[in-house]
Formats: structure tokens, C-alpha cells, sequence
């Protein structure tokens, strides 16, 4: 084998198995699916051709139906004319027989044709029907070959879906038996390990947020309670308009005369003293 045959083969080996691998992509329902599409158009067409070859075969039906009928007619008018050179003959009549008897025989002539083109057609309209029942049988054999592939793909289909869980459950009890190999460290202490960093982590960083945070709306409240005084004046102008305002404070009470005289001999009494 020469070196281009080695490539040729290689090449079609690495086109075979990208093939396979697209295939594969495709779920095995959807493949057979589509198969069973691509089979239902060709049947479409196969039934459209004997619809066809049915079609020819009764237009060659009406054919040799009209051929007959002419040649009949031709036979009929043949023998008239035969029988009209007869009973010339009988009168002694030798013109009109000699007339008769032309005209018959280029009437058998035309008979003759007329029969032949009969015989051709009655072969080609056997030939016709014998086409139209083949074609019908086709279809009709198609058609039921097209329902048992869609039982059969489902079953395929079944089997498929069955191998895939026992596939799985076999590797379910091999990764429980560890046949399978694996990651055999201490994958436990490991993952703590890095949960205990990320949380370590996430306190650092969300005492810094908080902070920032806190100092962000500390801020967004001071510049929020910032008033000027027009300012002022309006906002108490708002809540005397809606009889919030502050009532003013009460006078304090004025001293009775004998409160007043008490407290001016306790203050005497206090300077004597």
C-alpha cells in the first residue's frame, strides 16, 4: 500500500470518527425519528409515482376503449359495403358491385390497421394495470414496513433507556464497592479547611463594609439634617400648618400677696438672725 492510500485511509478514519462522535450527540429517539421521516417523504414519492402509473393506466384504458369502438365502427361499415356489392352482383349491376367492393376492401385495410392498434393497446394497458397493482403493493408494503420500524424503534429506544440505568446503576455499586478509582485523600478535612478560610474571609470583609457602611449613612444623615434657616423657618411653617408646632410655654403663675408677705418675713427672719 503506497503512502497516499495510508493518508487517504487515515484521513477517512478521523472523518469516520467525527461522524460518529456528531451522531452521538444526537439522542438515539431523535435519530431514528428523523430516519423514520426521511423513509415516510421516499414513500410520499412512491406513492405519488403509482398515483402516476395509475393515472397512465386508465388513460390507456380509454384509449383501447375508443380504438374498439372505431374499429367496430370500421368493421360494420366494411360489412355494408361488402353486402352492397352482393346485391349488385345479384341485379347484375357490375359498376356499383366493382364500387362496393373498393370501398370494402380499403375499409378492411383500415380494419386491419384498427385491430392491430387494438391488440397494442390491450398489451399496453395489461402491461399498465399489471404496473398500477405493482406500484399499489408497493406503497401498500412500504407503508407497513414504516409502522413496524417505528414499533421496532421503540423497542430500541426501550433497551436503549434500560442498558443506560443499569450502566449507571453498575457504576453506582462500583463507586460504592471503590472498584472505580478516585480521589482517595482526605477530601473532608480539606473542604473544612478551605470553608474555615472563606469564613475567615468573609468576617474580615464584612467588618470593613460595615464600617464603610455605617460611616456612609452617618454621613447621608448629617448632610440630611443640615438646615439653613430659611430652611428652619419653613419646616415650621409646614408643621404649624399641620398643627404639629410646638405649643408655647405656659407663663409661671403669679405670687398671691399673703405668698409674697410669707416669703418677705422668712427672708427677714433668715437676715436677723
Amino acid at each position: 500500500m503506497g503512502i497516499i492510500d495510508r493518508i487517504i485511509n487515515l484521513f477517512k478514519m478521523f472523518f469516520s470518527g467525527f461522524v460518529d462522535s456528531a451522531e452521538d450527540r444526537v439522542p438515539l429517539e431523535r435519530r431514528l425519528a428523523y430516519d423514520r421521516v426521511k423513509r415516510a417523504e421516499n414513500l410520499k414519492k412512491q406513492m405519488g409515482a403509482a398515483e402516476d402509473v395509475g393515472a397512465a393506466a386508465e388513460m390507456m384504458v380509454q384509449q383501447l376503449a375508443e380504438a374498439r369502438i372505431v374499429a367496430a365502427n370500421v368493421r360494420q361499415e366494411a360489412k355494408r359495403h361488402l353486402e352492397a356489392a352482393a346485391a349488385a352482383a345479384a341485379r347484375g349491376d357490375t359498376a356499383t358491385q366493382q364500387s362496393e367492393e373498393a370501398r370494402a376492401i380499403n375499409l378492411s385495410e383500415e380494419l386491419a390497421e384498427a385491430e392491430a392498434e387494438v391488440a397494442g393497446l390491450e398489451h399496453l394497458v395489461e402491461e399498465a394495470l399489471s404496473d398500477k397493482k405493482e406500484a399499489i403493493a408497493m406503497v401498500i408494503d412500504q407503508s407497513k414496513e414504516l409502522e413496524k420500524l417505528a414499533r421496532n424503534d421503540s423497542r430500541l429506544v426501550a433497551r436503549a433507556r434500560m442498558t443506560g440505568m443499569r450502566r449507571q446503576q453498575l457504576e453506582l455499586r462500583e463507586r460504592m464497592m471503590d472498584l472505580v478509582p478516585g480521589d482517595q485523600s482526605n477530601t473532608r478535612a480539606r473542604m473544612e479547611e478551605q470553608i474555615g478560610k472563606d469564613e475567615v474571609r468573609y468576617r474580615a470583609r464584612r467588618d470593613v463594609v460595615d464600617a464603610m457602611w455605617q460611616a456612609k449613612r452617618g454621613a447621608q444623615r448629617d448632610a440630611m439634617t443640615q438646615q439653613t434657616a430659611a430652611g428652619a423657618a419653613k419646616l415650621d411653617e409646614l408643621k404649624r400648618e399641620l398643627g404639629l408646632a410646638a405649643a408655647p410655654a405656659a407663663p409661671a403663675p403669679a405670687q398671691t400677696q399673703t405668698q409674697a408677705a410669707e416669703q418677705q418675713a422668712g427672708t427677714e427672719g433668715t437676715g436677723g438672725a
